[in-house]
């Protein structure tokens, strides 16, 4: 084997590495979506969180995502 297909065959590892990697945060944030729900505060709409075994939390919907999936609720 020689340097070129090493190089290839390490470049390919990584491209597949990150698909799979692309494909699970896409799944778990699918599944965080689901948990987030809208209330009406001021006229205004914001996004909050209660998941079981955690703490109330509003915010952003890409905060609340992030919450979700960093703190394995998802």
């Amino acid at each position: 084997m020689n340097v070129e297909q090493m190089l290839n065959a390490r470049e390919s590892r990584r491209f597949a590495a990150e698909d799979r990697f692309l494909a699970r945060r896409e799944i778990l944030e699918n599944e965080a979506e689901k948990m987030i729900g809208t209330l009406i505060k001021n006229g205004k709409e914001v996004f909050y969180v209660f998941p079981v075994g955690g703490k109330y939390r509003e915010g952003a919907k890409w905060e609340l995502i992030d919450f979700l999936i960093r703190n394995r609720y998802v």
